[in-house]
């Protein structure tokens, strides 16, 4: 009896699990509070959190699918590298335009497109960059006045407010000599962060080599001091060995009946309401399936968010006719706003790696040579959650320029010209003036940062997987690039992918940081204990010692570290800003963009844990907007960042409910409490034969937020309270509440826990497409303007990247010359054994 009741229960739970829809008239013609474009990292965190409030409504669309059809590539973590979904159907599958500095090479840059975004492809990495790095983020305010703050203290206790942290097993710390801070961690998140449960044992020379060359280990890289050698934790949920993504730790777990994600649909543009103001508000949006299907639209009451990414987001502006005014009227549309920061200030992390035969051949590799051993490992990842296809990446290094340079760091620091670089970008990347002052005042914080011995400026990887069994690999990645790029549209159509133009190396001191960078891997190479683990240099070969040679190589098969930022940044509008310290597009009333695509000047760090911790100060900002009690009302014109946004900050009053409407809701709202509190009665009271106990609840889930205390207004859901929105406890579930759990990551939702659920359960259900909805109220709201028209199709595969056999050109400017190297020659197309490029995605 009680097994059959636990079988029920738990399929009900699944049958609940109704997170998304492809029916578009579930949103077309509707009004919702917030209209989120984009499902990726950010934006089903912030729509999680924004649903918390019950009597709000949230609407997200997202442009690729529920990604049931790849259970497996997501959930599995080793999958991303080994069975990777770049290339397929959820992967935007962009490509860079020809990089002249870059051996003319067109470059594939994989996001993710479908629930979850970049987080639910990516290969895992959670960390975080050093203090300084976010303190910039307000310095480059400007001294702004009501900014609101942006560094490293609210942006350390917003990250650790998504994360669900687990140190490593005693076993594993020990064998590879690794410290952990659990203060330095959130432990009650919504997205679980811990280690691979597999190690190869080969890795235990990892700390020890790099403290043989000086580079001590922090307490723990995520304290607000990385520089040092380390290992990072991964998204892994520690107890089934899954991927914890941004819909399985934000979305899943709960039964918001105020939020519907439409999936397979995409925003084309923006509809903007008629205003005498001055300042653009936005109605709503128009999405459609495809360039050829009907177009639909949905009406936002208080705002549109904008979390489609770098790329996405800017876009979206764009098509909107919100960007630089010679690019929206050269393709024929209306100026709306004039904000030639849309796009630009594009920053990248810049890839390469050395490849080496390793002594001992069991590697990560072999999985994908070997299939036996690929379902041995998958029988037992099926099985328990372990071996090795929990196996992530996590051997991570970031040394200064002091470690990379050696003794010609300072004369290299000394001889940097902050004018001339801006000189060389303003040229490369056609800045307008505004951007380029916000450029200079950058380059002067990366000038100090190279001095620092507080600032990582290469991130050095440990990588297990190469091409063949028995290759592994060490992959270098410049962190605080100086050159910058842009992403414009080209077309007035959402479908026509937009021009991305990273201009790698188009500013010659990143190639002097890679070259550094080249030869201290080669250091670590020559370094025991280390040392012992190589058999031979297998690319580019122990024959690539001279500079012009090193330049070649790199220039040649340098890559993205898939983490761009900066296209939409947090700056003044004198610097180029597009949005200001709430968020909010300049011009605008109600557009916010809550992505990775605000971050003014990118950090040592993969940047997904940025996007997360983003996004939940995101949503404290947007409740403090409309405070716990007070929802009905239009944009409040009394912003704190009010004196950020040049006054574009005005009211809309015309979204207002009616009292009509305000009653129903109350009505609703009280007629819902009440059925929650009677099914919580029926479960307490049935008979005690046909449950188990209950559980005993976690001691380590605080009952209160620490970043709402001391404040006066503290947003609760008028069902559920802030503070019981946390991750969910593995293999525990609970009917006690409103709130319904999905799978096993998740903790103490309910008054009590009820049942145990088969903590390795398939996630299949989590992903159900539905045509159900919930029921909306209709507030009364502003028509929105006639749409654009809006058409052609995504993504098309990029050559190989790796060009060997290639003779240097002896074109190429000297080191350290200010002027970037000229387009070399393209090399002739043959294979290379090295095409594998590690995934390392953000969003």
């Amino acid at each position: 009896m009680r097994l059959l009741f636990v079988l029920a229960a738990s399929l009900s739970v699944y049958a609940l699990q109704k997170r998304s829809t492809t029916d578009p008239a579930q949103l077309s013609g509707k009004t919702f509070d917030f209209v989120i474009v984009g499902g990726g990292t950010a934006g089903l965190a912030l729509a999680g959190r924004l649903a918390e409030w019950s009597n709000t409504t949230i609407a997200v669309i997202e442009a690729g699918s529920d990604g049931s059809e790849f259970q497996d590539q997501i959930t599995i973590p080793g999958m991303s590298y080994i069975n990777t979904l770049t290339g397929t159907s959820f992967d935007w599958q962009y490509n860079t335009t020809p990089q002249a500095n870059v051996g003319g090479n067109v470059i594939n840059w994989p996001r993710g497109k479908g629930l979850g975004g970049s987080s639910a492809i990516n290969g895992g990495f959670w960390c975080r960059g050093s203090a300084d790095e976010y303190d910039a983020w307000n310095t480059l305010q400007n001294g702004q006045a009501g900014a609101q703050d942006w560094g490293w203290e609210t942006m350390q206790a917003y990250m650790k407010k998504a994360e669900n942290f687990t140190p490593m097993s005693d076993a594993n710390a020990g064998m590879l000599s690794l410290n952990n801070d659990v203060n330095a961690h959130g432990t009650t998140g919504p997205i679980h962060a811990s280690y691979s449960s597999f190690q190869f044992p080969q890795l235990s020379t990892w700390i020890p080599t790099l403290a043989a060359l000086g580079l001590s280990q922090p307490s723990d890289p995520a304290s607000g001091t990385n520089v040092g050698v380390s290992f990072v934790p991964s998204i892994i949920n520690p107890v089934n060995g899954s991927r914890s993504d941004s819909n399985f730790g934000y979305i899943a777990p709960f039964d918001r009946t105020n939020l519907i994600i439409l999936t397979g649909y995409q925003v084309t543009k923006i509809n903007w309401n008629d205003t005498t103001t001055g300042a653009a508000i936005a109605g709503g949006v128009t999405f459609a399936a495809s360039a050829e299907s009907p177009a639909f639209t949905v009406n936002a009451a208080k705002e549109v968010i904008l979390a489609g990414g770098v790329v996405g987001s800017a876009q979206v502006l764009q098509l909107s006719g919100v960007g630089p005014k010679p690019l929206i009227t050269s393709l024929g549309m209306s100026s709306v706003i004039d904000l030639p920061g849309v796009g630009a200030n594009l920053q990248d992390h810049l890839s390469a790696s050395i490849f080496l035969n390793a002594t001992d051949p069991n590697t990560w590799a072999a999985l994908k040579s070997d299939q036996n051993l690929w379902n041995q490992q998958l029988a037992i990842w099926r099985e328990n959650g372990t071996g090795m296809w929990t196996y992530w990446n996590e051997a991570t290094a970031y040394p200064t320029m002091s470690h990379i340079m050696g003794s010609n760091a300072s004369s290299w620091v000394a001889a940097l010209n902050v004018p001339a670089a801006v000189a060389t970008t303003s040229s490369a990347a056609a800045l307008d003036p505004t951007v380029a002052a916000g450029v200079q005042a950058q380059y002067a914080t990366l000038a100090g940062w190279a001095a620092s011995s507080s600032i990582g400026q290469v991130e050095i990887i440990f990588n297990m997987f190469g091409a063949a069994a028995g290759e592994i690999g060490i992959q270098f990645c410049l962190q605080h690039p100086f050159s910058r790029g842009s992403i414009q549209i080209n077309s007035t159509s959402a479908f026509n992918p937009p021009v991305i133009n990273p201009n790698y190396l188009s500013v010659s001191y990143d190639a002097d940081i890679m070259r550094a960078a080249f030869r201290y891997v080669r250091q670590i190479m020559s370094t025991a204990p280390l040392s012992g683990l190589i058999a031979i240099e297998t690319f580019p070969g122990p024959g690539t010692v001279a500079d012009v040679d090193v330049n070649f190589y790199i220039a040649h098969n340098a890559v993205t570290e898939y983490h761009p930022t900066g296209t939409n940044s947090m700056l003044p509008l004198s610097l180029g800003g597009v949005v200001n310290t709430s968020l909010v597009v300049y011009g605008t009333t109600n557009v916010r963009v809550v992505d990775v695509s605000i971050v003014p000047l990118t950090v040592s760090s993969h940047t997904m844990t940025a996007a997360y911790g983003i996004a939940e100060r995101a949503a404290d900002l947007i409740k403090a907007t409309y405070s716990a009690l007070n929802l009905s009302p239009g944009i409040n014109d009394s912003n704190p960042d009010s004196g950020d946004s040049g006054g574009d900050h005005t009211r809309a009053s015309t979204n207002g409910l009616t009292t009509d409407m305000k009653v129903a809701i109350i009505v609703s709202s009280i007629v819902g409490v009440i059925a929650v509190i009677a099914a919580i009665f029926i479960l307490r009271h049935r008979n005690t034969d046909d449950r188990p106990r209950p559980l005993p609840p976690r001691k380590d889930v605080s009952n209160k937020d620490a970043l709402y205390a001391n404040r006066k207004s503290r947003p609760y859901a008028p069902v559920v309270p802030v503070n019981q929105e946390n991750s969910a406890h593995p293999s525990q579930t609970s009917v006690g509440t409103s709130v319904t759990l999905a799978h096993s990551n998740n903790i103490d939702h309910g008054q009590q826990q009820l049942y145990g659920v088969d903590p390795y359960a398939p996630y299949a259900a989590a992903h159900e497409r539905t045509a159900d909805g919930a029921s909306l109220y209709p507030p009364n709201t502003p028509m929105p303007a006639a749409p654009y028209p809006d058409p052609p199709d995504y993504g098309h595969p990029q050559p190989p990247l790796f060009m060997p056999g290639v003779a240097p050109s002896a074109s190429m400017q000297p080191p350290g010359s200010m002027m970037a190297p000229p387009q070399h020659m393209r090399a002739p197309s043959q294979s290379s054994p090295h095409g594998f490029v590690p995934p390392h995605h953000q969003h």
